[in-house]
């Protein structure tokens, strides 16, 4: 990231719209998409540069795929990978790029994920990196949710207040540690519901697949 990118995301920080939760930056109306999308084609670019023939395919998940939507400026990207998991090569490649792997993930075992990317943890450049086998439910669980939230104006309204108000009732919070779990779990509820309402509708849109 340039200086000047790393001057305008603290001038944002320092502006209102920002809340600190853990030293992690949360952005009231969301981080800037057209930086999401420069560290999206970055990731992309590392991960076929390491990965070869073995990635499939990679695209951006969760909240920082929706544009607009309230959360921290890490960015999530999800890799379909044959074989899984990675070969000894491609993590080493990975890691010499600065992605730690982190080993399974707590909620799926066939997620192996790394963090990594550029600045702060937390801030804009940061990168969760999910990879799992060619075909995985849970990549069609991930589009599903994103493209319902996106085109879905109740379904974004929910999400992104659920958001909003857990990272301000962890601001209340005395101690520092600790705040941004407390908002995980404030969203949690809200999000697998609005997850097994996105499932629903992709079946139905997509002949049930």
């Amino acid at each position: 990231m340039s200086t000047s990118q790393q001057s305008n995301d603290v001038n944002k920080e320092e502006s209102g719209d920002v809340i600190i939760l853990s030293d992690y930056p949360f952005y009231i109306n969301g981080p800037d998409p057209k930086q999401i999308a420069k560290v999206a084609e970055k990731v992309k670019t590392i991960m076929e540069d390491a990965c070869g023939e073995q990635l499939r395919c990679i695209n951006r998940m969760g909240s920082s795929a929706i544009d607009g939507i309230a959360g921290t400026p890490v960015c999530d990207m999800l890799a379909e990978v044959s074989p899984w998991p990675l070969s000894d090569e491609a993590k080493e490649k990975l890691a010499i790029a600065g992605y730690e792997c982190k080993g399974i993930a707590p909620h799926d075992k066939q997620d192996e994920w790394y963090w990594g990317g550029d600045g702060k943890p937390g801030h804009l450049g940061r990168v969760v990196l999910h990879t799992v086998p060619e075909g995985s439910e849970f990549v069609r669980d991930m589009k599903a949710f994103v493209a319902y939230v996106n085109t879905h104006a109740d379904a974004f309204q929910r999400y992104n207040t659920v958001k909003v108000e857990g990272a301000r009732l962890m601001l209340e919070r005395e101690e520092q540690e600790g705040r941004l779990i407390g908002y995980k779990m404030k969203k949690a509820e809200v999000c697998n519901t609005i997850k097994k309402e996105a499932i629903a509708w992709w079946k139905e849109t997509h002949d049930g697949k």
